[in-house]
């Protein structure tokens, strides 16, 4: 008797939940009165770069050039020139302006010379720069045992700047110029050469 009572209550649980989740069949597939369709998606954009776009090149002039240690035989050795590079070394870039300029000087550094002994010196001041007026100078050198002035001799001046139109120029380069000879350091009279460079 309490097994039929069990088996009918389940029974009405059974059909109540049906009922609860089964349509009936009065009941219409519409859409319930609150429901608003949604707007389609809307079609895929073209496809951007993901990359800002590259900032403007800025003129520039690039001045190059060498130094070497007169007499010394030390790494990369030139025989016919007797010189060395000598790398860490630095040159000095001087453009004298002119009236229109108010007279303005440009005294630039270069880079530090490489393992062959290679500079570059990069001006953005385009108007300040004219080959005529502009000098390369000696400005340092990485050692006291390579550092009397060789070429120029005389450290006030400077040499001259020539168009270089072997050379492959960088994007926005105005143009490549490098000085007339290589610039060069010798020891001091009597003095010693640096024994590693």
């Amino acid at each position: 008797m309490a097994s039929s009572k069990i088996h009918g209550a389940v029974a009405v649980v059974a059909v109540m939940f049906l009922a609860a989740v089964l349509p009936s069949a009065s009941a219409t597939v519409d859409e319930p009165a609150n429901y608003k369709p949604a707007a389609p998606a809307p079609a895929p954009s073209p496809p951007t770069s993901s990359y800002p776009s590259p900032p403007p090149v800025q003129p520039v002039i690039v001045v190059h050039g060498v130094i070497y240690c007169k007499s010394c035989k030390l790494r990369g050795y030139n025989s016919g020139m007797d010189a060395s590079p000598l790398p860490n070394a630095t040159a000095s870039l001087v453009c004298y302006g002119d009236e229109e300029s108010k007279f303005r000087v440009l005294n630039q550094t270069s880079t530090a010379s490489d393992a062959n002994g290679y500079f570059i010196v990069m001006v953005y001041d385009l108007d300040m720069f004219d080959r005529h007026t502009c000098r390369l100078y000696l400005r340092s050198s990485p050692t006291p045992l390579c550092a009397k002035p060789s070429i120029p001799s005389n450290p006030k001046l400077g040499l001259t700047l020539v168009r270089d139109r072997a050379a492959t120029a960088p994007r926005g380069a105005r143009g490549v110029w490098h000085a007339r000879t290589a610039l060069m350091y010798a020891p001091a009279a009597g003095g010693k050469c640096p024994r590693h460079y």
